[in-house]
């Protein structure tokens, strides 16, 4: 998992890395890390030193950016990269290295904004903080400080291996598995996930199932969703409404009764009792 703090938003307009955390998870908990302010001979504008706390006097004390990347690229090795709101980050690093005549040799990407929204359908806020707190998972340290980011955006990224192991009873969650998760739309990832807990000792390393492999017989074979009170129903398709081309699941009830709800709330959770559930779950 790894957060850069950055003078700004795009290293193609001249903006630079001042802090990286990176933290190595390894069997469930963060095993090592690798923590540096960077010095890349950058102005600290007033805005970033309010939203950080990283002043230019830090900055300027810090080891050089030709001493942190390096060592970093080095610690990354050709482990699985994941950030929160990956893009923005592997953007970063991908820039800084390419300065030094490097690149990073990181074994493919996983975003932990793209992984929430999927495992975790109709929150409010994907950011990190409201995230995290609507998950009950507390900053140790300032937000907008690199270590502090990455500490938080590890165990949400644990949190979302431990619900899927859970809900889904899978022995052991493989970074391949969040990277397919990323690959696929918020309304297949519930049906891809219970296809792969129904494989016989599900490890959940997770290559999805080319459809050309499939039998007549099991596409044939109608989704069943369970309403989190009880009732089971029958997918019928997915649609847009005409009147202002809303996203929407038709699905019938027991008794034949076609209904609708929006794409986002048939897949959104709802908190019973204090537990966060699935408002409908695929059989």
């Amino acid at each position: 998992m790894i957060d850069f703090e950055t003078s700004g938003m795009s290293p193609d307009q001249g903006d630079r890395v001042t802090e990286v955390a990176a933290l190595r998870i390894v069997g469930g908990e963060v095993v090592d890390r690798y923590v540096s302010l960077i010095n890349c001979n950058v102005r600290i504008s007033s805005f970033i030193t309010q939203l950080t706390g990283i002043t230019q006097a830090m900055v300027n004390r810090a080891p050089s950016s030709t001493e942190v990347i390096p060592e970093l690229l080095e610690f990354i090795g050709k482990d699985t990269l994941a950030a929160h709101n990956a893009s923005f980050d592997e953007k970063f690093l991908q820039a800084e290295s390419a300065r030094l005549g490097m690149r990073s040799q990181h074994d493919g990407l996983i975003c932990s904004v793209k992984l929430a929204r999927r495992v975790y359908p109709g929150l409010s806020s994907y950011s990190l903080g409201p995230l995290a707190a609507t998950l009950g998972i507390r900053f140790k340290g300032n937000a907008h400080r690199a270590e502090a980011d990455a500490e938080v955006a590890s165990a949400l990224l644990l949190h979302v291996g431990a619900h899927l192991g859970e809900r889904y009873g899978m022995r052991s969650v493989a970074p391949s598995l969040l990277q397919q998760i990323n690959a696929l739309t918020a309304a297949k990832v519930p049906a891809y996930l219970a296809k792969l807990s129904a494989a016989p000792a599900a490890v959940a390393v997770a290559k999805p199932v080319p459809a050309a492999k499939t039998s007549k017989k099991a596409a044939s074979r109608p989704q069943l969703y369970r309403h989190y009170k009880g009732g089971i129903y029958e997918l019928v398709c997915e649609a847009t409404q005409e009147s202002d081309l809303t996203p929407v699941i038709v699905y019938r009830s027991h008794n034949g009764s076609v209904w609708t709800r929006p794409k986002d709330v048939f897949f959104e959770m709802v908190e019973v009792n204090g537990v966060m559930l699935q408002r409908f779950t695929p059989l």
